[in-house]
């Protein structure tokens, strides 16, 4: 039996192992401005929905 399975899952763990650390190290705003642009995208999706909460309504600020 091959190790690949386990050798493909280790590669993925490690990428999203570095993939963390570097989203650890950025500044704040790019961190805002991450979050801001994620629920600018599920906006649609939630709304689609049916009616939103306040707090489930994209903030209308920029970073």
């Amino acid at each position: 039996m091959s190790d690949r399975p386990t050798e493909d899952r280790g590669r993925a763990f490690e990428a999203k192992r570095r993939w963390h650390e570097q989203q650890a190290r950025l500044p704040l705003r790019e961190k805002v401005r991450i979050l801001l642009e994620l629920q600018r995208q599920d906006y649609p999706i939630l709304a689609a929905r049916g009616a939103l909460e306040p707090w489930q309504r994209p903030w209308d600020v920029e970073p």
